[in-house]
């Protein structure tokens, strides 16, 4: 990136008003490692604008659009460590939950409340968690544009399964508690990598080194604790895109 400008900086995955304190003060740690970085996250409700812009930045993604259509065009930088009962150093299961209790089994041809079809939890881990790797789903769709509505879909019988990330049903878990203890967990996700932090491709290799290490110090900082708590997250792991392409052996489009 150019040394005379800085990126924009958005984190906007889990948008939980009442955590917006905890990622600013996590991303205060990390810019006050790297003198390059601005002090403040922009906030946005479409961060995907970013992705394929020329406007240098620092983002967040999805782990299917990185390994589909932005494979080539970003940098990698790596993820954070997530501390929900579904995570494991930078890997996390998402998790199936249904209206009713049942097994995967029951669920085949079930109607299935998704966010997106470019989720890797929310729908690519779906269709290999109920039918497995490669196959397809085999009942009625329905769009809910966000993990939150799929899980009302499922409270108001629109629908019958939906496959959550695990860091938003914790965030649920703790907002709606009454509407996540209505539902039955069925069944979890695959093993897949956590959300990847990712950069403009003009990032130079000293930034990109810079950023990784503000990333592993700040999330280690004792004197943000507070944030990373309430954003379960307890460190960060240096990752590759070569640590996200296995990802696409979970369908048969590749």
């Amino acid at each position: 990136m150019a040394s005379n400008s800085q990126p924009i900086v958005e984190l906007g995955f889990y948008p939980f008003e009442d955590v917006s304190w905890a990622y600013d003060k996590l991303w205060a740690a990390v810019a006050s490692r790297c003198s390059w970085l601005p002090n403040k996250l922009t906030r946005t409700t479409n961060p995907s604008n970013l992705w394929l812009s020329d406007i240098e930045f620092v983002s967040q993604t999805c782990g299917w659009p990185l390994v589909t259509r932005l494979f080539d065009k970003i940098s990698v930088i790596g993820a954070f460590r997530q501390t929900t009962p579904e995570s494991a150093s930078h890997f996390y299961r998402s998790v199936v939950v249904g209206r009713v209790d049942g097994t995967p089994f029951d669920f085949q041809g079930s109607i299935a409340a998704v966010n997106d079809f470019e989720s890797l939890s929310g729908w690519i881990s779906l269709v290999a968690a109920i039918h497995g790797p490669q196959e397809t789903w085999r009942g009625e769709t329905k769009i809910s544009e966000s993990h939150f509505e799929s899980v009302q879909m499922l409270c108001r019988g629109e629908a019958d399964i939906a496959s959550i990330d695990s860091v938003t049903l914790a965030h649920l878990r703790r907002i709606d508690p009454a509407a996540i203890n209505s539902l039955f967990v069925i069944c979890n996700g695959p093993l897949v990598p956590c959300l990847p932090i990712i950069a403009h491709l003009s990032i130079t290799a000293s930034q990109r080194h810079d950023l990784r290490q503000a990333l592993k110090e700040a999330t280690q900082d004792p004197a943000i604790a507070d944030a990373t708590s309430a954003l379960f997250i307890n460190g960060f792991d240096l990752l590759e895109l070569e640590d996200y392409l296995p990802l696409r052996s979970l369908t048969a489009n590749f």
